[in-house]
C-alpha cells in the first residue's frame, strides 16, 4: 500500500511540473509580445508622378512646387516626386509645375492636364484630400510634350471646374475645423463640409463665374458657415479678411467676385472670445500667360 501511495504522489508531482513550466497553459500558443513600433520622425511626404501626354511615360527633371516656392521636389527618371513637408498644418491652396528642367521636349509655357482638367502649370487647384491630410498622393499629373500629334493647341483660357477654396480654424488654437458645413450663393446654394483640418472644396462647375451666383439676394453678397454640427455654436462670430461678423453674413471678397481668385483663405470661428486675428493667405501669382 506505502508503495502504490508513494507511486501516485511522484506520478502527480511529475504532472504539475510539467503544467507549470516555462511552455505556459497547455494546448495554447505562447503568448508573444506586442511589435516595437518604431518612433516616427515627424516628417510628411506628398509624393505624385508626372508623365508625358505623347507616351505616358514618366518625365525627369520636372519640379513640383506647393504654392510658389515654399515646399517642392524634382522627378526622377520615372516622373515620380516626393516632397517633404515636414509637420506643417497649413499648406498653401495650389502647386505648380515647372518644366524649364526636363528639355525642349517639354516647353514651360504649355498647358498641364490634371485629374480631367487644364490648368495653367503656374497655378493648379491642391486637392482638398491634400490639405485634410486624408491623402499623401497627388497621383498622376501630365505635361504635354511638343511631339505631342494630339497636342491642342493652347487657349487663351483653360476650361476647368471653378473650385472655391477655404479653411475654417480655431481662434483658441488656429487649427482646423471638420464639420463645419459651407454654403455659397443665393441663385443656386452650393454646399460643402469642411475635412480633418478644416479645408473645404465649393465646386461651382465648369467655368461657373461667383458673380452670377449672388443675383438674386441682397449687396454686398454673403456666404454662410454652420459650425454646430462640428460641436461649436452656430452664433459663434467669425473674423474673414479683418471683419467680425455673424456666420450666416461673411462677405464675399471682391476680388473673388470680379474673378481674380478663387481662394477664400482662413474663416476664423471666434471660440474664446476672439484674439488670434486671421494668418495671413499667400496670394494668387500675377499671370504669366
Amino acid at each position: 500500500m506505502r508503495k502504490f501511495l508513494i507511486a501516485l504522489i511522484s506520478a502527480m508531482t511529475a504532472v504539475i511540473i510539467v503544467g507549470c513550466g516555462g511552455g505556459g497553459t497547455p494546448g495554447l500558443p505562447p503568448v508573444s509580445p506586442p511589435p516595437v513600433t518604431p518612433p516616427s520622425n515627424g516628417a510628411r511626404y506628398i509624393t505624385g508622378t508626372v508623365v508625358s501626354s505623347a507616351t505616358g511615360k514618366g518625365v525627369r527633371g520636372v519640379v513640383v512646387r506647393l504654392g510658389a516656392a515654399t515646399f517642392y521636389a524634382t522627378t526622377d527618371s520615372n516622373g515620380q516626386f516626393k516632397i517633404n513637408v515636414g509637420t506643417t498644418d497649413d499648406l498653401p491652396f495650389y502647386f505648380q509645375v515647372d518644366t524649364s528642367g526636363a528639355g525642349a521636349a517639354f516647353p514651360t509655357s504649355t498647358l498641364v492636364t490634371y485629374k480631367g482638367q487644364t490648368f495653367y502649370p503656374n497655378w493648379i487647384d491642391l486637392p482638398v484630400e491634400i490639405l485634410n491630410g486624408e491623402t499623401d498622393d497627388l497621383g498622376t499629373i501630365t505635361v504635354t510634350e511638343a511631339s505631342d500629334p494630339n497636342n491642342p493647341p493652347p487657349v487663351p483660357y483653360p476650361s476647368k471646374d471653378t473650385i472655391v477654396l477655404g479653411r475654417v480654424i480655431k481662434s483658441s488654437d488656429g487649427k482646423g475645423i471638420p464639420n463645419v458645413w459651407v454654403e455659397f450663393g443665393t441663385v443656386k446654394v452650393y454646399t460643402a463640409k469642411t475635412g480633418a483640418k478644416g479645408y473645404f472644396a465649393v465646386n461651382l462647375g465648369r467655368d461657373a463665374a461667383v458673380l452670377p451666383l449672388f443675383s438674386g439676394g441682397p449687396w454686398p453678397p454673403t456666404f454662410k458657415i454652420n459650425t454646430s454640427g462640428a460641436g461649436l455654436s452656430s452664433s459663434l462670430l467669425v473674423e474673414f479678411r479683418g471683419a467680425r461678423v455673424a456666420q450666416d453674413s461673411i462677405p464675399v471678397p471682391n476680388e473673388m467676385l470680379t474673378g481674380q481668385t478663387t481662394v477664400l483663405g482662413n474663416i476664423v470661428v471666434l471660440d474664446s472670445g476672439g484674439g488670434g486675428g486671421t494668418p495671413p493667405v499667400e496670394p494668387p501669382p500675377p499671370p504669366s500667360f
